[in-house]
């Protein structure tokens, strides 16, 4: 890529950075909810794996798709907490019941494909690696989480969706992400293709 890192965003939070217009000037706004990087050492000391297999969680490096886009004036939020942390493109109550802990009586979690598959709110295990932390976490901690990085990032979102739609009559949102190749038709995989994001 040939387009510099943008200088500075116009948001920055522990959830995210917002670059480009905090009121979107255009209807298409772009996230970038896998880009998040910031591993903290209280993170990784919860891990049973080294960092470099937390960081397979991640889409790594592709919010440089975005940087010129950004030199245009798009407004593009990019995660900084990482997805090993809390995956942003997953539901709030999206919670592997396994990697939990104290759950009050009045929170009802929900299941999908994702979650089985280990990749829920708090990824818990992923092709190659079955068990990503040494034990569940407390309710709390992943309450924490949601209010800290998920819920902000989201409300984010909606706020510049509502103000693009307002000015445009129509948004559109674009996440971007990357993903792994496709083996060659007729190969064997050593293990099961993750999940898409």
């Amino acid at each position: 890529m040939d387009h510099p890192a943008p200088r500075r965003c116009v948001i920055g939070e522990p959830a995210f950075d917002l670059h480009g217009p905090a009121i979107p000037t255009r209807p298409v706004i772009l996230s970038v909810p896998h880009a998040g990087r910031d591993y903290s050492p209280d993170l990784l000391a919860l891990a049973r794996v080294q960092p470099h297999v937390l960081q397979r969680l991640e889409d790594r490096w592709v919010d440089l798709i975005a940087h010129p886009l950004i030199a245009r004036g798009y407004s593009v939020l990019i995660a900084r907490a990482p997805r090993a942390m809390i995956d942003l493109n997953r539901h709030d109550r999206e919670v592997d019941p396994a990697m939990v802990v104290n759950v009050p009586r009045d929170v009802t979690l929900h299941s999908s494909v994702k979650l089985r598959g280990g990749l829920g709110l708090v990824p818990r295990r992923m092709p190659g690696a079955h068990d990503l932390w040494l034990k569940p976490l407390p309710w709390t901690d992943v309450q924490r989480r949601i209010d800290s990085v998920h819920r902000p990032y989201h409300e984010t979102i909606a706020r510049m969706m509502r103000a693009a739609r307002d000015v445009h009559g129509h948004a559109i949102l674009l996440d971007l992400h990357s993903m792994p190749p496709l083996p060659p038709p007729g190969a064997v995989q050593p293990y099961p293709a993750p999940a898409p994001a």
